[in-house]
């Protein structure tokens, strides 16, 4: 926030949806094939000349999926004008690889940032016990139990405003590890799938990983809650696993 405003600029907002399978992540790294780029790569098409930039809400890591990621980017406004309004989200996606969908497109006004105005974000991850044929490669499979009440009891512990340095890849943070978890729960669906859901002010880099890989330590008896609790709240290194990035989901950004 806090932009200068431009009136040759339109601020246009994206919200996206992708398979993070094929990508390096969500952010740009030279010689190495991300989501920002691709969509750069097909806007530079509809405007040519324009150096374009989206900024996105959340920097998913290598293989993980979006159902609703959200980005602006700023572009002539002279050049946006003359689009079809009803055309241009299908001219975007025709250009781009089919895991990769526009599904809204809107101006929005010049001071929005897609980042620093989120309010939150939810990350969804999907957790098998049983082998399956479909959907495999966006679930996690697991060979041994997990106590759902434990898991539960996990999940009301990492609830509010924590510092989260024992569970997170970057041990030194600019500004500082704590986060509000607003929800958080895990619950099986009918088809046998035990969907974790969390939702807060913002994430550490590969946290909800790391946080899964604790409530799967904790709810199979490998680690008891108390012993978490300890190390939680002390920031101790909390020794588990980053669980793999193929069943994480970027479900919403809230506004």
């Amino acid at each position: 926030m806090g932009n200068v405003v431009n009136f040759n600029t339109a601020n246009l907002k994206l919200v996206i949806e992708y398979d993070g399978k094929n990508y390096s992540g969500w952010q740009r790294q030279k010689k190495l094939k991300s989501i920002q780029q691709t969509i750069e790569d097909a806007l530079s098409v509809l405007f040519p000349g324009e150096k374009i930039t989206i900024m996105g809400a959340g920097r998913t890591d290598a293989g993980v999926h979006a159902y609703g990621q959200a980005a602006n980017f700023r572009v002539c406004k002279a050049k946006y004008n003359s689009f079809d309004k009803n055309k241009l989200i299908y001219s975007l996606n025709a250009l781009l690889p089919d895991d990769i969908l526009i599904k809204k497109l809107k101006l929005v006004p010049d001071d929005f940032n897609s980042r620093f105005a989120a309010k939150s974000r939810e990350y969804i991850y999907k957790i098998t016990r049983f082998r399956k044929a479909i959907d495999r490669e966006q679930l996690y499979f697991i060979k041994y139990d997990i106590d759902l009440d434990k898991a539960k009891d996990f999940c009301k512990v990492i609830s509010g405003l924590h510092s989260f340095k024992s569970l997170c890849k970057n041990k030194t943070d600019k500004h500082h590890f704590n986060c509000n978890v607003m929800k958080v729960d895990i619950i099986k669906r009918k088809n046998g799938v035990l969907e974790f859901k969390i939702v807060a002010n913002r994430f550490l880099h590969s946290m909800v990983r790391a946080i899964i890989g604790a409530m799967l330590k904790v709810s199979s008896g490998k680690m008891s809650l108390n012993e978490f609790i300890q190390k939680f709240k002390k920031g101790d290194q909390i020794k588990t696993q980053y669980v793999p990035s193929n069943a994480l989901f970027l479900s919403k950004v809230n506004y």
